[in-house]
Parts: C-alpha cells; structure tokens; sequence
C-alpha cells in the first residue's frame, strides 16, 4: 500500500502543471489610464492571473504572470509609468514549500492542507464524536459525481437561528477549508469548556459547507494547483467562476468567454454546486440570519452590494457587524482587515452569493470575506488564519443571537 502511494505521488508530481519561474506581481495604479490598461490586460490576456483585479486607485491589484510573459509585463508596466514589487519569486517553489509537509502519513492533518477524501472522513469523525452536537449531511452531487458535505453544529434545541458559511467556492482557497475545519473543532471542542461558545452553540446553529467546489478542488491536487473554475465541460473549455453564477444580476460580469477565469456561466445556476447552496439556503430560510462566503487572499470583510455602488438598504447595519468583526479579527495577531461594500472594495461584480443570499434569501447579515493575502499561503499560517476568522465569527454568532 504504502508503494501504491509513493507511485502515486510521484505520478501526479509529474502529471500536474507547474509554475516555475512565474511570478506573483503587486501593481500600484496612479491614475484612470493605469486602471483602464490593466482591465484590459485582465479581460484579453488570458495567461495572466489576476488574484486581484483593478478596482480603484487605492487598491493594488496582484496578478500571476508566466515566465515567458515576464518580459513583456514588466515593460508595458515600466513604459506606463505604473511601480510594481514582487510579491513571489517563483511560485513553483512557494508551492513546494507549502505542500512540503503534505506527504506524510494518510489521514486529517489540522495544521497542514488536506485532500477532499480526507476532509469527507474527518467530517463524518466529527460527527461520529460529538453525536449530540453534530451532524453531516449531502447538499448535492457535483459535475464529477462527488457528494457535497455540509455539517451542521449546535446543541439540542429546534427552531434556532443559524449562521451558514460557505466555503472554497474558488477551488485554488485551500487556507479556507482549512480554516472551516479548525473552526469546526474549535466550536465542538469548546462546548462545555468554553462559556462564550456554550452559550452560542445553545442559541445558534452553524450549518459548514468547507468544500463547494469539489471537483475544483480536487483538481487542485492532482493537475493544477491554480484551477479556480468548477470542471463542467463548456465547449472546448472547462468550468465556471462560481461566484458569477448566482441569480442577481447575473451576467454583468466582465467575461462570458468560457475559457475565462471569471466566466459566469451560460445560465444562473448553471452549475450543480451552486444549486446544491441554493437549495439548502432556500430549505432553512427562516431560521438562516448570517451567510458568510469566505474566500482567500484579500483581508477583506465585504457587504453587499456587488452589482452596483448604492448601498444595501441594511448597510449601516451590516458594516457596524463587519466592522466589530474586523476589529475582533485584528486583536488575534494583528492583521488588518478591510470593510465596506463588495463594489467599494473589489469593483463592480454580478451574479454573486453574498448578494444573491441578501437580495433573494432576504439575510441581513450577508457577507463576502477574504482571508490572509496569498493564494499559496504556508502550512504554518493555517492555524493563525483559523484563530483570526474564529474571532470574527463569533463576533457575527453573538449578534445573531442578541437580535434574534
């Protein structure tokens, strides 16, 4: 067996796209033309990454540029005058170097990135462990034929409000299930141990979906590490940006070019994973009083709206939470995150479920979070990032439960 898996291993090492030599760059726009050239670097150069897109002239924008591009980025970038640095070096080795401890023994590794499989079986361990407080659940079968899992946490009691966090929509956020998972632990474990978390888990349930995009993510493991995209098959390409595929103003995203990375999808609910949210959003819509999309690389703590700049009619409300949970987060370890609307901070977007989950689900306390800035963040930082996101979290879950 033990053969079996080195093979393994040493198949898909060779088999998997690699990135040697491309390298993460840090843009600082200055005025409108910078912006405007850099929109249309993102809409038309597809072998450019952007990890995050022009949206105002405060915002750095992070793209991902091939080894061959490298030369012809830089000098459009130098003769518009725009100043960049370099954030990652070579993102095959900062790959290699977060992945260093993945070959190990077989099983769920808190403090390291798991496959799905093991993800799957620490769920059901969790629920096998604390029968009382726990329960797993299939929410939908993806394109590939996975189930998709959801737990739900909470002590006895029927009829409560509940908090539903969405997580790794985009299959490249590994530092998200990641992080859903310690905060799974960190609920169960502090049950009866904790009286903050006592008394939340009495009052409220929390409904964890860790891994969305499953077959996303599993092609993360074994063919391309920077896949974002679901893996429906849409024409000569493959997958839609899941978070352009929601029913509110869908379709004014910016590509409705299949091999985009922010293709939206031929129709709303295209795709089975995001039905599968849907549905279950819809099931439980009279006790659900919080959604939280959470994504990676950002520090970002968004509320609607996406589509346009106006703000939500409950945004004084909505960004009085963020701004407490912002400010929770940064007494953990000192990171700072943004907050304010999702057009405000990370330009105008549709087809979204932060908005879909406000405007049509009617949750107030609907949100798009982004965790600690990278997409290729180090083994090491998974237990800061969960203890971070945890603060914030609760912070949501006591307001859940004082206005509910």
């Amino acid at each position: 067996m033990k053969a079996f898996l080195l093979l393994t291993t040493v198949f898909v090492a060779f088999a998997a796209k690699r990135f040697d030599g491309h390298q993460v760059l840090r843009i600082h726009p200055e005025h409108e033309g910078h912006l405007k050239k850099l929109v249309r670097l993102e809409r038309f150069e597809q072998l450019v990454d952007f990890w995050k897109g022009p949206t105002c002239l405060s915002c750095p924008v992070d793209v991902r540029v091939p080894k061959n591009l490298l030369r012809k980025v830089k000098t459009l970038l130098e003769k518009t005058g725009m100043k960049y640095t370099v954030m990652v070096d070579d993102l095959q080795q900062s790959i290699n170097m977060a992945r260093s401890r993945h070959i190990r023994a077989v099983g769920f590794n808190f403090d390291d990135y798991n496959t799905y499989a093991d993800i799957d079986s620490q769920l059901t361990d969790f629920a096998t462990s604390y029968p009382s407080l726990a329960s797993v659940f299939t929410i939908g079968t993806t394109y590939e034929g996975y189930y998709i899992r959801a737990i739900k946490v909470g002590s006895a009691g029927g009829n409560k409000p509940a908090v539903l966090l969405e997580g790794q929509l985009h299959a490249r956020d590994w530092i998200v299930s990641a992080t859903l998972m310690y905060n799974i632990k960190f609920l169960l474990e502090g049950y009866g141990n904790d009286s903050q978390i006592t008394s939340l888990m009495d009052q409220v349930d929390f409904y964890f979906i860790p891994v969305t995009n499953v077959d996303g993510y599993v092609f993360t493991h074994t063919e391309d590490r920077m896949w974002k995209k679901t893996r429906s098959v849409r024409g000569l390409c493959f997958g839609v940006d899941a978070n352009r595929n929601w029913d509110v103003h869908f379709g004014s995203s910016p590509s409705d070019d299949p091999c985009s990375d922010i293709y939206h999808g031929p129709v709303a609910f295209s795709e089975p994973e995001t039905k599968a949210v849907r549905d279950l959003v819809m099931e439980n819509s009279d006790n659900l009083k919080a959604y939280l999309s959470v994504h990676a690389s950002g520090q970002t703590w968004m509320t609607p709206h996406g589509w346009t700049f106006n703000s939500a009619p409950d945004y004084e409300e909505q960004d009085d939470l963020a701004g407490r949970a912002v400010s929770a987060i940064y007494s953990v370890n000192g990171i700072s995150f943004m907050h304010g609307t999702i057009a405000n901070i990370n330009g105008l977007v549709g087809g979204s479920s932060c908005d879909w989950a406000y405007t049509v689900a009617g949750i107030k306390y609907s949100y798009a979070i982004q965790l600690r800035d990278g997409f290729v963040l180090p083994a090491d930082q998974i237990r800061p990032s969960a203890d971070e996101f945890f603060a914030g979290l609760l912070v949501v879950a006591e307001q859940v439960a004082a206005e509910y």
